[in-house]
């Protein structure tokens, strides 16, 4: 896959609590994109590869965030690739997951992107231990209810 960074891959947790991992993931994958990075958006099976597809060209409405599927035409050239396998045809750099798999490579990407619903973390954890077991990096973000994000252990 495509690391371009030295040292372990990084598990970066979003713990949601002021939006919904929809909100918090498209405004992340609008940040990533401003920085010139390249994502694989992961999620769980085809079928959510279309319904991401069509929220990325709705969402955000005020702008278009560039993208493409896994089946698409021209995918190394999006900064965004939708795939429901890990995929860095668009040599992508930083994965994030819009399902609740788990990467299992541990060098596949330089960032891993996760998000914990606050109303039900379990599922999360086994995730977060996973990573860990890997030997990734471990970052743990919360969001106030104010919306505001401040870093936590790990």
């Amino acid at each position: 896959m495509a690391r371009v960074r030295e040292g372990r891959p990084v598990a970066r947790f979003y713990q949601v609590a002021a939006s919904t991992p929809e909100v918090v993931l498209i405004g992340l994958l609008l940040k990533l994109v401003e920085q010139g990075m390249r994502v694989c958006l992961l999620v769980a099976d085809a079928a959510q590869v279309r319904h991401w597809d069509d929220l990325l060209w709705r969402h955000p409405p005020e702008r278009f965030l560039p993208h493409g599927v896994w089946d698409g035409a021209d995918v190394e050239r999006q900064p965004v690739l939708i795939a429901w396998q890990p995929d860095d045809r668009n040599r992508a750099t930083v994965a994030v997951v819009a399902s609740q798999r788990v990467m299992e490579e541990s060098v596949a990407f330089d960032v891993v992107v996760d998000f914990v619903d606050s109303r039900d973390p379990a599922p999360a954890r086994g995730r977060y231990r996973h990573y860990q077991a890997l030997g990734y990096a471990m970052e743990y973000w919360i969001q106030s209810p104010e919306g505001r994000w401040s870093r936590h252990g790990a």
